[in-house]
């Protein structure tokens, strides 16, 4: 058996916190990767390293930041005035065994903010800024095996937002910073890694139009003094959850230079099974060379835009998928910037069961622990790497400012790319939100970047409001590549943001057929309504506070104020005679929110009954305690409403019944319009039954009508027969009936029945 690569994880070590208040930072010159750490300042604790033996917090496991702790370390918590601005020390002590000597030990970081310069035994060993993202640090020379190692890290925190905006201007001294959320600590797990001098640095899998295929690039890393001749590759694919082997191959490689050496396998399996959101099946690839074994995870699929009859939609593994998403802006409890692995899931599993099948990654990078789980539990990812805006007045300055600007969003874009390529969940990258500029010499480069490192996943240059063109050529509405394909398009990509909600869902947003609400017959285009639909509601504060208490702990950057807010409200229930019709904060907090969920839910039956609007994006994910109220789960990501009311519009097959008006005076007559919309590809001859009835169940009407429903992947086909007419998989007929005895309530409920 080949001997797998030792790790320590020190994010279950103790780690202190301690604030350094006295440190100069705000004029420092920041560098950007690659750096020599020989060439930088060293910059120790204030006034000696024994700063660090009277910390601010003990204890902390990671990920951490000093707004999960010490909020309110000034004295003040209310809003974000308990924020922490500077430079802060995180150090803990470790054991590396005595076997680890001789071997290339490397100091895997998941990701910090904003600034980290690391210390190894009080000397400095690393040095990065690219926020959010991950990085390695080769400590070999300063770690001791078979002692005590103290591993300390000076983390620099200069600005950042507590809100949506990644336009914002931030500057450090001289320089621009791009934008992200301001919280300062080591915002993602840490550990160290022991291999030999010969070892894996990375697997990329490249899924393939042949769903069943994938081509395998291998970065195989020899720092030896020599080129390594006649080495042996093994590939092994085999069931993540299983024993089942599918693929055992051993390749012999010729000549390793010393250095990277790339090498590439195709492999072919018929009896795969594909990932996809319903049956995310996954799968092991393992490579080994030397004594070394890296394992990657991924799953067999292919995500792709084909034009059927003239009209673009995507394609998961040959089937069409209508995407239904909502946008993230990646605030979390507690540490405020990241995920536990307990709310990652929640995130994940709380989007399933409101029935959407993706969620957005939004004006920020997003976090591999939710990838994780979106790859296990079925659902698709579209992301950005967030805070990539700068005036184009200022491209071609060619000074220090734009110099550090350029080098440091294509250095997150990389490192964002190689993390999550791996991930069958993520199907496509966007660059900007919202960017009122047309793209640039550089932005085109960027692009090509992008596209160079991650070839199979849809690239986009902005999605944004405003006045999109239908029908012509725009390259900052528009611009885009394909997979597999390296041509820039300025046409085929209609991305359009309605961020604004109508407060509740509204008679006129639906008047007949081909006449409401996100109606589209564009087809020849990509139509991505990327934005929509901002509705405010409250957080589930009850169980939010339910949570807070349990964990023993109200020590983060918004705990106090949930609880505050939970009193609030059950204050004024009990002291305002409303306790009879809410006799809980929650059944209070939960019918507000179902106002917001019966419309978006609405509004999803609208574009997916219109049968060529390709995706739709609720405005927005999670609320968090500034702003972004129009979240349809809080921040805790507990679902603001009933998930029912929603998932009702998101089922594959269901009958959806649509009213021009659905407030009526006695004798008034209304237009009822029946679709099915159809992803189970049901087909024969059916019975369908509309039936009226008053509150107490009396039928006050009844319309029987027969129908052929056709079936198939495509849903493109009309047909009309005895006044019924057929769109697609959409059964659409109009009756009108006026109902003089219905004084009150009025229910409509529909039948299908095969005959």
């Amino acid at each position: 058996m080949r001997a797998q690569r030792a790790c320590l994880n020190l994010s279950e070590t103790l780690w202190n916190i301690t604030l350094d208040r006295s440190a100069v930072w705000q004029n420092d010159s920041l560098y950007v990767p690659p750096v020599n750490i020989h060439d930088l300042p060293v910059h120790i604790p204030t006034g000696g390293w024994n700063l660090l033996d009277t910390p601010d917090k003990i204890g902390v496991t990671l990920p951490a930041t000093v707004e999960q702790h010490l909020w309110g370390w000034n004295g003040e918590t209310f809003g974000v005035t308990g924020n922490y601005v500077g430079v802060s020390w995180f150090d803990t002590k470790i054991n590396v065994p005595a076997d680890w000597r001789n071997k290339r030990i490397v100091m895997n970081v998941a990701s910090v903010r904003f600034r980290a310069e690391i210390f190894v035994n009080k000397k400095l060993v690393g040095y990065d800024l690219v926020n959010s993202t991950p990085f390695a640090v080769d400590v070999t020379p300063f770690i001791l095996p078979g002692q005590e190692n103290v591993i300390a890290f000076r983390i620099t925190d200069p600005n950042g937002n507590f809100n949506w905006k990644d336009s914002q201007v931030y500057t450090w001294g001289e320089y621009r910073t791009n934008p992200s959320h301001g919280f300062g600590g080591i915002t993602g797990k840490v550990e160290l890694v022991a291999t030999d001098k010969l070892y894996i640095g990375d697997v990329f899998i490249k899924n393939q139009p042949d769903p069943h295929s994938i081509e395998v690039e291998v970065t195989a890393c020899n720092e030896t003094k020599n080129p390594m001749k006649a080495q042996k590759m093994l590939l092994t694919v085999k069931e993540h959850k299983g024993e089942k082997v599918l693929y055992r191959k051993e390749y012999s490689v010729e000549n390793l230079v010393v250095g990277e050496n790339k090498q590439t396998f195709h492999i072919h399996l018929p009896a795969a099974k594909l990932w996809s959101t319903d049956s995310p099946h996954l799968y092991d690839l393992s490579v080994s060379v030397g004594t070394d074994n890296y394992t990657q995870r991924f799953g067999f699929r292919w995500f792709e835009v084909k034009d059927i009859h003239g009209d673009k939609q995507f394609f998961l593994n040959g089937k069409r998928i209508v995407l239904r998403t909502a946008i993230s802006w990646s605030f979390w409890p507690d540490n405020g910037i990241t995920p536990s692995d307990e709310l990652a899931r929640r995130q994940v599993e709380s989007a399933k069961k409101l029935g959407l099948n993706m969620l957005n990654f939004h004006r920020t990078i997003g976090h591999s622990n939710v990838l994780d789980y979106a790859d296990e539990l079925g659902l698709l990812y579209f992301e950005e790497p967030g805070g990539n805006q700068y005036p184009i007045s200022h491209f071609n300055d060619n000074n220090k400012q734009s110099k550090f600007y350029f080098a440091y969003r294509n250095e997150k874009l990389v490192r964002m790319i190689k993390r999550d390529r791996n991930h069958p969940s993520l199907v496509i990258y966007n660059l900007h939100n919202e960017r009122g500029a047309w793209p640039q010499v550089q932005d085109y480069a960027q692009m090509r970047m992008a596209h160079s490192l991650d070839p199979t996943r849809i690239l986009t240059y902005n999605s944004s409001n405003g006045e999109n063109p239908e029908n012509e050529a725009n390259a900052r509405f528009k611009l885009h590549l394909m997979p597999n394909d390296t041509t820039f398009y300025d046409y085929g990509w209609y991305d359009r943001h309605h961020a604004g909600g109508p407060g509740c869902y509204h008679d006129n947003l639906y008047w007949g057929k081909d006449n409401y609400h996100r109606f589209s017959n564009h087809k020849d285009e990509i139509i991505y309504w990327g934005e929509d639909g901002a509705i405010g509601t409250p957080p589930r504060l009850q169980l939010i506070r339910d949570e807070i208490l349990q964990s023993g702990t109200t020590s983060g950057w918004e705990a106090m104020d949930y609880m505050k807010w939970y009193d609030a409200y059950d204050s004024f229930l009990k002291h305002n005679g409303f306790a009879k019709a809410f006799p809980t904060v929650d059944d209070l907090t939960r019918a507000m929110g179902n106002v917001a969920f019966y419309y978006q839910g609405r509004v999803i039956e609208n574009i997916r009954i219109s049968n060529t609007v390709d995706a739709y994006a609720v405005n927005g994910w999670e609320s968090m305690k500034l702003e972004n109220h129009s979240g349809i789960v809080d921040n805790y990501r507990y679902p603001k409403g009933d998930v029912e009311v929603m998932a009702r519009y998101n089922q594959p097959l269901f009958l959806a019944v649509k009213m021009n008006r659905k407030v009526l005076n006695v004798g008034d007559t209304t237009i009822v319009d029946t679709y099915i919309v159809n992803e189970k590809n049901l087909k024969g001859n059916y019975s369908l039954q509309l039936i009226a009835k008053d509150a107490e169940g009396t039928v006050l009407a009844t319309h029987v009508s027969s129908v052929h429903v056709k079936g198939g992947m495509y849903m493109v086909n009309v047909y009309r027969s005895a006044g019924i007419l057929f769109l697609g998989q959409q059964a659409m007929f109009v009756l009108k009936q006026s109902w003089s005895k219905a004084k009150k309530l009025l229910q409509l409920e529909t039948i299908l029945c095969l005959l």
